[in-house]
C-alpha cells in the first residue's frame, strides 16, 4: 500500500494516523479536514489504494462519504467511529464494503486490520497484472489469427501456409509477429479492399 489519504477533523488524530501509517507501511499520506475537501482530492486523484476517515467530520458526518468513496473509486474504505456509533452502522457499512474499527482501539488492532488490507491490495493487484497480461496475449493472438485468415481468404493460402507466411515475413523484416501480422493485414487491406 502506497497510497494513503487521511480525512479528520481533528488534526491530532489525523497525524497520529499518518506517523503510524508512515512509520509501519513506508505509505505517500496525504489528509483532507473536510468531506468538501476529500471529494476535491478525489476528483483530482483516482489513486488512493486505502482512505481512512475517522468520524464524524466538521461538514458531515462522513459515513456518505465512505459510501461514495466505496462505489466510485478502487481504494479500501475504513471508517473510525465511536463504539457506540459502530453498531448503528455496521449493517449499511458492509453493505457498501466498508471496514469499520470501533474508537477506541489499540495500535495491534489497526496494525492486524491494515496488514490485512495490504495483503488483499497485494494480491488483487497482481490478479489485475495477471488479466492484463493475459488479456494483451488474447489481443495478439487474435491479431495473428486476422492476419492469417487475410491471407487464406485473399491470397489463398491453407492455415499453414498462412502461418509459415507470417513467420518468414517476421524473420525477413525482423519484427514482431504481431507487428507482422498489423503490416500483412494493412498491405491486404490496401490491395483487396
Amino acid at each position: 500500500m502506497e497510497n494513503v489519504l487521511i480525512i479528520s477533523s481533528r488534526k491530532s488524530s489525523a497525524d497520529n494516523l499518518g506517523i503510524f501509517m508512515r512509520d509501519t507501511f513506508g505509505c505517500r499520506i496525504r489528509t483532507a479536514d473536510t468531506a468538501q475537501q476529500a471529494r476535491e482530492l478525489l476528483s483530482v486523484n483516482r489513486s488512493w489504494e486505502v482512505i481512512l476517515i475517522n468520524l464524524p467530520l466538521n461538514d458531515e458526518s462522513g459515513l456518505e462519504l465512505a459510501e461514495y468513496i466505496a462505489e466510485d473509486t478502487a481504494a479500501s474504505c475504513i471508517v473510525f467511529v465511536k463504539a457506540e456509533e459502530a453498531e448503528k452502522i455496521m449493517d449499511k457499512a458492509d453493505r457498501n464494503s466498508i471496514i469499520v474499527i470501533a474508537k477506541p482501539f489499540s495500535r495491534q488492532t489497526l496494525y492486524q486490520i491494515l496488514k490485512a488490507v495490504d495483503t488483499a491490495l497485494r494480491r488483487s493487484w497482481s490478479l489485475y497484472e495477471e488479466t492484463v497480461r493475459l488479456e494483451r496475449k488474447i489481443e495478439e493472438i487474435r491479431l495473428i489469427d486476422k492476419a492469417k485468415f487475410s491471407l487464406m481468404q485473399y491470397r489463398g493460402m491453407t492455415e499453414e501456409e498462412a502461418h509459415t507466411y507470417l513467420e518468414q515475413y517476421a524473420m525477413k523484416n525482423r519484427r514482431k509477429k504481431t507487428i507482422a501480422a498489423s503490416e500483412i493485414i494493412d498491405k491486404i487491406n490496401e490491395q483487396y479492399l
